[in-house]
C-alpha cells in the first residue's frame, strides 16, 4: 500500500490558497447542475452511456492525483483500460505533482484551474474546504440526477464519515474498509510489526532468549550481534520530519493507549506506556543494538539491509519493504513475526490495516461532463468495476467458482503464466491489473482475491503478518474527523504542526540521550509552550465526534467490554491464520 503518514504539515499551504481565492461559483455544492438530461434508475447508470447500437461515445476527462507516486504507465494499451473505455467511454488524462510539497494543488486552486476530477489525501483540510467554498459538486446531487443506481452501492458507514456539515458527501475514498464487506469486529492483520530473522532467532532461543520481554529482547540481539558481527541487531525505519513509524508500532507493542478508561482522548505521547517504550529504545541504543547509521539512513538503505538479510529484527511496515523481504526470501532467509510484551506482560494492542481511506476522489465544478463523470465513478466503485481493475475480465483471467458467486479463481491461462509459461506470462503483463487504484476497495478485493496458482513468494508475502492477527484491532476512531469550520481550527493545526515537527527531532535525541527522561520532559514542555493543552482539547472534541460517527463507545481495545487477551500460541503468533493456495 502507499505511504499513509504524510499527514497535516501542508494544510496551511492549502488553506491559504483557498481563503485567498475562493470559488467563482460560491455556495456549498448544491448550486444548479448543468442541463443534461436526467438518467433513469432501472439499471446501472453507465449502461445509459450506450447509444442505440450498443456503443459508447468517447469523451475526454482530466484527473489530477495529488500523489507523485501514482502511475498507470500502461493506460490505453492494457486490457483493464480498454474495457474501462468500452464501458464508460472515458478517455482519461492523469496528472500528478512532481514532488509532494503541495505546491501543484495550491496552484490549481489559486488559479481556479482544478481539472474534472481530483484525488486528494482524505485527511487534508482542503477536502472539506473545497466543498464548503463551492469548488465541488455534491455527489448526492449528481447521483440523484444522473446515477440513481449508485445509491444502492454506497458503503453507508464510509459515506457517513465523509459527509460535510450540509449533510452531503463530496468525495469517496480508495483503500477504505467498510463494514459492508468487513465487520469492525473481524480480525485483520496488523499494519506494522516486528519481524525477526528465523534462523538467527532459533540460535538466540537455544541460548534461552525468547525475546518477548524488553530484557530478553536486548540480550537476544546482543547475542546475535556477538555471533554474526556484520549483522544489524535492531533495524528501525527511517527518521523523517514526520517522526518514525517504528516508534508508532512499538508504542502499540507496549500498549500505549490513545484513550483513557472513561473513553476520553489521550495524546499517546504523554502516557506511561509510551515512556516505557522510549526507555526501552534508549536502552537498545546504550547497548549498541541500534546502529548509529539508523538515525540518518533513508528508506533505500534500510531496504538494502533487509534484502541482504543483515537485519536480525526489523520494526517497519512490512508492505513498504515487500521487495526487500522477497529478496531475502529468495536467498533462503525467512522473516517471521515476533511478539514483544511490556513490563506487565500484557499482550500487544496492534493497529490493523483497516482505515477510512487514503485518496478522496471528488468531481469539481470545472468538470465539463459531470453527468458522465459520476457514471464513471459508479462503475469503478461497483463490484464489477472492482473485479476488472484487480482481476481483469471474467472468463479471461478469472472465473467464478460456483453459481452463487461466493469465490473466484484464476483461469488456467493465468496460472500458466504465473508458473512461468513465457507466452502466458507476457499476456499477464498486458492486463494492467492493480493499476487503477483510485477507487480501489481492498475490503472487497481481499475478500474475493483468487488464491489458486500462487507462487511460494506470493504465499510468503501474503502470510508474513497473519500470525499476529489475534493481536490486531480496528483503530478507526484515531482517524479524527475535525470540524474545520471552528474559529480555532487553523490556530490549532498551526500549533499541532509546530509540536509534530519538534517532536520528530526530539525522538532521536531521546533515544540517544544519557538521560532520556530529562530529554523527554524537555520535549513535552516545548509542546506545552506551543499550546499542547489547546490541541488536546480540540482533538478531544474531534475524537468524540468521530466515535459518534462510528457508533462506538470505546475506541481503545483494552477499554472495550468484550476485550480479552489472545490465547498464547508462541512468540511468533498464531500460524493457523496462514492462507495456503486456496480460500480457507
Amino acid at each position: 500500500m502507499k505511504n499513509l503518514v504524510k499527514r497535516m504539515l501542508l494544510m496551511l499551504v492549502f488553506s491559504t490558497s483557498l481563503i485567498s481565492c475562493g470559488s467563482e461559483t460560491g455556495g456549498n455544492g448544491s448550486a444548479d447542475l448543468p442541463d443534461f438530461p436526467a438518467t433513469p434508475g432501472d439499471k446501472d447508470s453507465w449502461e445509459y452511456l450506450k447509444d442505440e447500437t450498443g456503443k459508447v461515445e468517447e469523451w475526454d476527462l482530466e484527473w489530477y492525483v495529488n500523489d507523485s507516486t501514482f502511475a498507470w504507465n500502461s493506460y490505453g494499451s492494457d486490457r483493464v483500460s480498454q474495457v474501462l473505455k468500452e464501458k464508460t467511454g472515458a478517455n482519461i488524462k492523469f496528472t500528478v505533482p512532481v514532488t509532494d510539497d503541495g505546491q501543484k494543488l495550491s496552484t490549481l486552486i489559486s488559479g481556479n484551474k482544478l481539472p474534472d476530477i481530483i484525488s486528494v489525501q482524505c485527511w487534508y483540510s482542503q477536502c472539506s474546504q473545497l466543498a464548503s467554498q463551492g469548488y465541488l459538486y455534491a455527489l448526492d446531487d449528481l447521483i440523484e440526477k444522473w446515477a440513481p443506481s449508485f445509491k444502492a452501492k454506497e458503503q453507508e458507514d464510509i459515506w457517513s464519515y465523509f459527509t460535510e456539515g450540509d449533510g452531503k458527501c463530496y468525495g469517496v475514498p480508495n483503500f477504505a474498509y467498510s463494514t459492508k464487506y468487513v465487520n469492525d469486529t473481524d480480525k485483520m492483520e496488523p499494519n506494522g510489526c516486528l519481524m525477526v530473522r528465523e534462523d538467527w532467532y532459533n540460535e538466540a532461543l537455544a541460548e534461552g532468549y525468547d525475546m518477548t520481554s524488553a530484557t530478553s529482547f536486548i540480550n537476544g540481539c546482543k547475542f546475535i550481534q556477538s555471533k554474526h558481527t556484520d549483522c544489524i541487531p535492531f533495524q528501525l525505519d527511517a527518521f523523517t520530519n514526520e517522526g518514525n513509524e517504528s516508534i508508532d508500532w512499538l508504542s502499540q507493542y507496549f500498549c500505549a493507549p490513545f484513550e483513557d478508561k472513561d473513553g476520553n482522548y489521550l495524546d499517546t505521547r504523554t502516557t506511561e506506556r509510551y515512556q516505557e517504550m522510549l526507555e526501552f529504545l534508549n536502552n537498545c541504543h546504550k547497548q549498541g543494538i541500534i546502529k548509529s547509521a539508523n538515525y540518518s539512513d533513508k528508506a533505500s538503505a534500510i531496504r538494502t539491509n533487509i534484502s541482504r538479510g543483515k537485519c536480525f529484527v526489523t520494526a517497519v511496515t512490512p508492505q513498504d519493504y515487500q521487495t526487500a523481504y522477497l529478496n531475502a526470501y529468495g536467498s533462503n532467509i525467512n522473516y517471521v513475526p515476533l511478539i514483544l510484551r511490556n513490563k506487565d506482560n500484557q499482550a500487544p494492542i496492534l493497529q490493523d490495516i483497516s482505515g477510512n481511506g487514503y485518496l478522496l476522489t471528488m468531481i469539481t465544478k470545472n468538470c465539463k461532463n459531470p453527468h458522465k463523470a459520476i457514471k464513471l465513478l459508479e462503475y469503478l466503485y461497483s463490484e464489477e468495476g472492482q473485479r476488472l481493475v484487480a482481476f481483469g475480465v471474467e472468463g479471461e483471467s478469472y472465473q467464478w467458482d460456483n453459481p452463487e458467486h461466493t469465490s473466484l479463481s484464476w483461469t488456467d491461462r493465468y496460472v500458466s503464466g504465473v508458473n512461468g509459461n513465457t507466452e502466458d506470462q507476457a499476456w499477464i503483463n498486458t492486463l494492467g491489473l492493480f493499476s487503477m487504484t483510485l477507487q480501489m476497495n481492498l475490503a472487497y478485493i481481499n475478500k474475493y482475491k483468487p488464491l489458486n496458482g500462487r507462487k511460494d513468494t506470493d504465499i510468503y508475502i501474503d502470510n508474513m503478518k497473519r500470525p499476529l492477527t489475534p493481536y490486531s484491532y480496528n483503530f478507526k476512531p484515531t482517524f479524527l474527523k475535525h470540524d474545520t469550520s471552528k474559529p480555532n481550527y487553523f490556530q490549532t493545526i498551526t500549533n499541532y504542526n509546530k509540536i509534530k515537527t519538534k517532536w520528530a527531532e526530539a525522538l532521536v535525541e531521546i533515544i540517544r540521550s544519557n538521560n532520556w527522561k530529562e530529554t523527554y520532559d524537555n520535549a513535552i514542555n516545548y509542546a506545552k509552550r506551543q499550546k499542547l493543552d489547546d490541541v488536546i482539547s480540540f482533538y478531544s472534541e474531534s475524537y468524540k465526534n468521530t466515535k459518534k460517527l462510528l457508533n462506538v463507545e470505546f475506541g481503545y481495545p483494552q477499554n472495550r467490554p468484550d476485550y480479552h487477551e489472545p490465547t498464547w500460541k508462541g512468540p511468533h503468533g498464531d500460524f493457523s491464520y496462514w492462507r495456503s493456495k486456496t480460500h480457507e
